[in-house]
Order: structure tokens, then C-alpha cells, then sequence
């Protein structure tokens, strides 16, 4: 869990650059808001794109340490789907591949092609190694915010990513780009690193 841990953090912190780098090029070298603002939209579409890789990390060691007696299994995690072939394969593993790197793959393929980014998904996947039943009320505790408050921040951050990412950031309306702020940036950048950090707490220890 750990190193799922420490890929967020190192990405967090790259997101953390970029703000460093549009502060300096607005603030000392002059240069006009609107000229470098792709500079905060990056950084709304990387640290979702973390959080969205720390998620499925988090699930596939999670489901490892499962796999391996580490972690006590949940409901979801036995009723994971295993193909008989894939599970042929781990019963009878060929010499050069043991079971455990045979679950991973299957757990990789299971999940690469599936986003969690809406808190829906995320309580959905999170139940593979998390035997808690109100999840976001465990999160929203220990961030002392309002379930529904959390939930609905995520969603927006959420929407303003797709926005950036599959329309260009361009109002449907008025076909011109959308302001983006740097202070709405940097709070959201902060909330999901927030949001991370509590989600790791809760089940980064088997």
C-alpha cells in the first residue's frame, strides 16, 4: 500500500510544480493569465489522473495481500470473477510464473479499462479490500466534512477534468473557453490529495 501511497504523493507533487511554474511566470515574469492557464488545467487533469491510479493501485495489493492471507477477504473479493481457464492457471502455474503474478494480471485486466473517479465506482472497487459498509460517512469523518458535501466536490472536480479533457475546457453555450482560476485550482489539487491521504488511512494497514 505503501508504494501505491508514494506514486500519489510524487505525482501530487509534480502537480505541485506546475502551480509553482504558472505562479512564476504570472507573478514575475508577466505573463497574461489567459497565456499560461493550460498550466492549471493541466494540473485539475493530472491529479485526478493520480487519484484514479492510486484507487485501482490501492485494489490490486489490496486484493494481493488477500491473495496471500495478508488481508481478511470482503464479500466482493469472493465473488470475484475468475474464468476456469485463469483459474486452471493458477492452480497449475506454469515453472516460470507462480500464482500470485498470475492473480495480478488477471486483476489488471479485470480493471484497465474501467475509471474510479465517481464515488459510486470507488465504493464499488473498494469493496474488493475494504469490509466497511458506509465508507464515504468513515472518509467524510475523518476530513470533517459532510458526506454529501464530499461527495458532490468530487463530482464537480470530476466534471471540470472531462470538461478540459473532452471538450477543450470550451463552454457548449458560448463556444469560448471557460475561466479557471488559480485559487479553485489549488483548492481542488489540495482536496484530493486530502481525500487520498483519509481513503489510505482507513485502508492502507490489513
Amino acid at each position: 500500500m505503501l508504494r501505491a501511497k508514494s506514486t500519489f504523493d510524487a505525482s501530487y507533487n509534480r502537480v505541485l510544480n506546475i502551480h509553482e511554474l504558472y505562479k512564476h511566470l504570472v507573478s514575475s515574469l508577466h505573463f497574461r493569465h489567459e497565456n499560461v492557464s493550460d498550466l492549471l488545467r493541466s494540473e485539475i487533469v493530472y491529479i485526478i489522473s493520480a487519484f484514479d491510479k492510486f484507487i485501482h493501485d490501492v485494489v490490486r495489493i489490496g486484493m494481493l495481500e488477500t491473495f496471500n492471507l495478508q488481508r481478511t477477504s470482503t464479500a466482493s473479493y469472493n465473488n470475484f470473477p475468475i474464468s476456469l481457464l485463469q483459474m486452471q492457471s493458477i492452480i497449475s502455474p506454469a515453472l516460470s510464473i507462480n500464482p500470485y503474478n498470475i492473480f495480478e494480471n488477471i486483476i489488471i485486466d479485470s480493471h484497465k479499462h474501467l475509471s474510479f473517479q465517481d464515488p459510486d465506482k470507488i465504493t464499488q472497487i473498494l469493496s474488493l479490500i475494504w469490509n466497511e459498509t458506509h465508507k464515504w460517512q468513515k472518509i467524510s469523518a475523518i476530513l470533517f466534512i459532510d458526506e454529501r458535501v464530499l461527495k458532490i466536490e468530487l463530482r464537480n472536480i470530476v466534471i471540470r477534468r472531462n470538461q478540459i479533457v473532452h471538450e477543450g475546457d470550451i463552454d457548449m453555450f458560448t463556444s469560448q473557453i471557460q475561466d479557471i482560476r488559480e485559487n479553485d485550482v489549488y483548492n481542488s489539487v489540495e482536496f484530493i490529495k486530502k481525500l487520498t491521504d483519509a481513503i489510505y488511512a482507513l485502508i492502507g494497514i490489513p
